[in-house]
């Protein structure tokens, strides 16, 4: 066979990979992260406008991703995963053209395959359509726009320019995409040789700075044109300075260890395997290889840690060169002379079991044992994902059409199912708590702006940040007050001892406010007093 030939089908076999793992999961619900991209895209549909219509702290990429995905003749819960479905395979795909380029074709795919399942892994919330899903794609894609810029043979600046470009995209997925580039302009002068090798890293990075610069500037002036540019560089830059510094070492520390140890369960032999691999390229003939791994996992790293919250989802960035090393070291272990009693078939089969076995154990139930609603338990403990369905289609049924809905928690995903706007511009309550220096400021906003609204409905979902002590609680001590007062309970979603939600009609048209005893309080929705009106 043809090694072009054979190359297309092992990409086949990715896509193939990625759709058989990914395809199961499609219908799981919606995440928290995953409903306020969903509402903002669909308010998109409306000529409104991130940021300055709506809070969010994530760059505006994920929304027109979304928006895409919901303009699909598909469930949107599915649509929108199937879309992250797309990119991974694409990411996959490319992650295998990437590792052609230091190994063995076998091998290349067998890293490839190895992030399709990691990518999936339900332990590093996978499943979800979230921003590091969508960034990898394009930051995979600058490295083999990187190397082709380097290449002997051409030194093209049009692609140094696209290695820049390439990375501005993922940037407007997920800020942390940014180190790609310093990572790039490092290291273009050790896979550039002879004289002028310092001349053209210059001439990478000036390249490669402007494709980066280009796209900044043409998302900022897409957002000045519509007049939301300063509400986007307060919110996608300002405010997560802020909030990467939020953080002390000792819990940072915390964060990270309490994540690896629930990554460790899919990942143990993996990580073991990438040792040995960046050990066997530094003592071969491959020592740039060793490099830019090591390098790559560094800097992805950085990303990874830079808010210091260390949440299960940032831990992707950290797969495709961890997957590469991975890889590396099975290639490594196959050549060991040890092995050689052994067919290379076998030997292959044998490392790639030990590669796939913690992931494919890991999978197996969500893939073939789970009910969606399940699996979504399982993969966020102590959240209740799996009710918000149901909860939102009670909110619709009280809820006029475009009539704004005031919701005292942090789901997002609710205004999405029940297709009913926010009562204020803050989907989800966070960015109004925390070291913020104009929190304060901030609330008293937010309660003109659902005083202004007059919301005939509102949902009660108290998370503990807005109790917490040493944070300004004008705006919890505010809506307490405003919901006892001019609202009563429609619905309750109470939870037994043993975490097992349910949802409750209350059935005394608001002439009590109690629930069953023996019962957790997890939500209610809440309907305005007929007095009350507007």
């Amino acid at each position: 066979m043809r090694r072009g030939t054979q190359t297309i089908l092992l990409a086949a076999g990715l896509v193939l990979i990625v759709a058989a793992v990914r395809a199961p999961l499609l219908p799981i619900p919606l995440e928290r992260d995953e409903g306020e991209y969903a509402y903002i895209a669909w308010r998109l549909g409306h000529n409104e406008l991130p940021y300055r219509d709506w809070i969010d702290q994530k760059p505006p990429a994920v929304f027109y991703i979304y928006r895409f995905a919901l303009s699909l003749p598909f469930d949107p819960v599915r649509a929108i995963h199937f879309v992250g479905l797309l990119f991974a395979a694409a990411s996959a795909c490319a992650l295998f053209f990437l590792g052609l380029r230091f190994m063995d074709c076998f091998w290349a795919w067998l890293g490839a395959a190895l992030f399709a399942l990691l990518g999936a892994d339900p332990l590093v919330q996978g499943t979800a359509a979230n921003t590091e899903l969508f960034m990898l794609c394009p930051l995979i894609f600058s490295q083999i726009a990187f190397f082709a810029a380097a290449a002997k043979h051409q030194r093209n600046i049009s692609f140094m320019a696209l290695a820049g470009a390439l990375t501005g995209i993922a940037f407007m997925f997920k800020q942390v995409a940014i180190v790609n580039w310093f990572f790039l302009a490092a290291l273009y002068p050790a896979f550039v040789g002879g004289e002028k090798r310092w001349r053209g890293a210059i001439s990478f990075v000036a390249w490669s700075a402007m494709g980066l610069l280009v796209v900044l500037g043409l998302v900022a002036l897409y957002f000045w044109r519509r007049g939301g540019l300063n509400e986007f560089v307060d919110n996608v830059i300002t405010h997560n300075l802020e909030y990467i510094g939020a953080v002390e070492a000792s819990a940072r520390l915390e964060y990270c260890w309490g994540t690896l140890v629930i990554l460790a369960r899919t990942q143990t032999i993996v990580w073991a395997f990438a040792a040995v691999g960046l050990a066997g390229l530094l003592t071969s003939a491959r020592v740039k290889w060793s490099l830019f791994v090591a390098s790559w996992l560094l800097t992805s790293f950085i990303g990874v840690s830079a808010s210091g919250y260390f949440f299960p989802h940032y831990f992707q960035q950290l797969l495709p060169p961890l997957v590469l090393a991975a890889a590396a070291g099975a290639e490594w272990l196959a050549a060991v002379k040890l092995w050689k009693i052994i067919p290379a078939w076998g030997r292959r089969a044998a490392l790639t079991l030990l590669l796939t076995i913690l992931p494919a154990i890991t999978l197996w139930p969500f893939l073939f044992t789970y009910t969606p609603a399940e699996a979504v338990r399982k993969i966020y403990p102590g959240n209740f994902f799996a009710e918000m369905p149901e909860f939102a289609r009670r909110i619709e049924s009280v809820t006029p059409p475009e009539t704004p809905v005031f919701i005292f928690g942090a789901e997002p995903e609710l205004l999405f199912y029940a297709h009913r706007p926010s009562a204020t511009r803050y989907i989800f309550l966070f960015p109004l708590y925390g070291p913020y220096g104009n929190a304060g400021e901030k609330q008293m906003a937010t309660v003109t702006e659902i005083e202004r609204a007059q919301p005939s409905t509102a949902v009660y979902l108290p998370n503990a940040l807005f109790f917490t002590a040493g944070t300004d609680q004008y705006f919890t001590r505010w809506s307490l007050s405003y919901l006892q007062d001019n609202f009563y309970t429609d619905t309750w979603l109470i939870a037994d001892q043993f975490g097992g939600a349910r949802i409750l009609k209350v059935a005394t048209g608001g002439k009590s406010d109690s629930f069953p005893t023996g019962q957790q309080l997890i939500g209610a929705i809440l309907v305005r007093k007929p007095t009350s009106a507007p």
